[in-house]
């Protein structure tokens, strides 16, 4: 939370069983509940015979305080309807870039986007197609050099932002 600006958002992927435990965990962390945003990967998921397709992924987005109605950011579609394709997922739980620069855009124009979790790096990614700066983390070293050796889009070194005391 100290290193999130007043105003800015917070968006959590989740699916329909960790919903309400993600919205709780969200507000009792201090962040004003936003609203949830439907990530449809397409009829591409596995069918399951007798049972609803699990297409759905939810995006809970929160902010911390106040959130201004006049941001330099777009309007964003409640829903996005992105497929998820082998040859740009490269991890359990990866994102497809595409998503990803939709996602990043509620970021307002000249933000950092911070992925504590970035995996092979497709937020990352995207907030540097999309003219953001970003930081992230990731523990698990073949992770971090996977995109690259796979794509071909590498990750521009950044600087370390500066600290404000």
């Amino acid at each position: 939370m100290r290193i999130l600006k007043p105003g800015g958002a917070v968006c959590v992927f989740t699916d329909w069983r960790q919903l309400p435990l993600t919205t709780d965990a969200l507000q009792c962390a201090g962040l004003i509940w936003r609203g949830v945003t439907v990530w449809d990967k397409t009829e591409g998921t596995r069918p399951a015979l007798g049972r609803f397709r699990n297409q759905a992924e939810y995006i809970v987005w929160c902010s911390k305080g106040a959130m201004p109605l006049e941001r330099d950011a777009p309007v964003l579609p409640s829903v996005v309807r992105v497929p998820v394709r082998r040859t740009d997922k490269y991890h359990m739980t990866g994102k497809p870039t595409e998503l990803m620069r939709q996602v990043v855009r509620i970021c307002e124009r000249g933000g950092r986007i911070l992925d504590p979790f970035a995996g092979s790096g497709t937020t990352l990614l995207a907030a540097q197609e999309e003219g953001y700066g970003w930081t992230g983390c990731e523990l698990t070293d073949h992770l971090r050099r996977r995109r690259p050796r796979a794509t071909g889009r590498a990750l521009a070194p950044r600087p370390p932002p500066s600290r404000r005391n």
